[in-house]
């Protein structure tokens, strides 16, 4: 990848935001899929926000809304598969 490649990734995401939510339920990968999601959108620059307690919580917003962290998934990768539960609540306990 070339510089202005890699400048141009870095900038991808600039003005967008994403919301990672889960409908519950044990998935293999999941919590990797989830991670990758989140880095990569604040990689490019994009806002990403976790969604707790699936749709409802997407409906509902207000608390149920939260802004993502690169640190807020650093220790996803050795948490249980499924640890994501329904509509990412494992966020809560960080």
């Amino acid at each position: 990848m070339t510089h202005e490649e890699h400048h141009a990734a870095r900038t991808l995401g600039v003005g967008k935001a994403i919301a990672v939510l889960t409908s519950g339920g044990d998935a293999q990968g999941m919590n990797a899929a989830v991670r990758a999601v989140v880095r990569v959108g604040i990689f490019t620059g994009a806002r990403v926000f976790f969604v707790h307690e699936g749709y409802q919580g997407l409906v509902d917003g207000g608390d149920h809304i939260r802004e993502a962290t690169w640190e807020s998934v650093s220790m996803m990768l050795q948490l249980p598969p499924g640890v994501c539960g329904r509509g990412t609540q494992w966020v809560k306990a960080l």
